[in-house]
């Protein structure tokens, strides 16, 4: 593993219905976590590839987490919540496997880097470069 990819759910989901809706019969998708307030989920373990970046190869080195919305389109934002605890997460995962300092675009990536997507939504797009330098701050870089 290599990089840790983030998404957002395009919905307000717990991590409840988030794992219902990865395990819903002929759904051809997954993560490894969910995120939602102070909430977490893990759906599928980090030595296992999960189906979520829409390309195999990314697929394979990427921890990915979906991020669930405070609200809808067209900005599909997260609550300072959400967000915090994705933060913590992101630094978690990151110290674990041993990454290094986070870079977005290289070891922190995004699903539309991989797939014709929005997602992340306009909001948490936006947040990227502070999650990045939260984390690394958490991590002592």
């Amino acid at each position: 593993m290599s990089e840790i990819t983030i998404h957002h759910c395009a919905s307000i989901l717990t991590i409840d219905a988030l794992g219902a809706l990865w395990q819903r019969e002929g759904r051809k998708g997954s993560s490894h976590y969910g995120v939602s307030e102070t909430s977490i989920g893990q759906y599928v373990h980090e030595n296992d590839v999960a189906w979520t970046n829409g390309n195999w190869e990314a697929n394979c080195r990427a921890v990915t987490i979906e991020t669930s919305n405070s609200a809808g389109a067209p900005d599909w934002p997260v609550s300072d919540t959400t967000f915090n605890t994705l933060v913590t997460m992101v630094a978690d995962i990151a110290c674990r496997n041993s990454l290094g300092k986070l870079v977005k675009g290289k070891n922190l990536t995004w699903h539309s880097m991989y797939a014709a997507t929005a997602c992340p939504g306009p909001y948490l797009s936006n947040k990227l470069q502070e999650l990045v330098d939260k984390a690394n701050a958490i991590n002592g870089f």
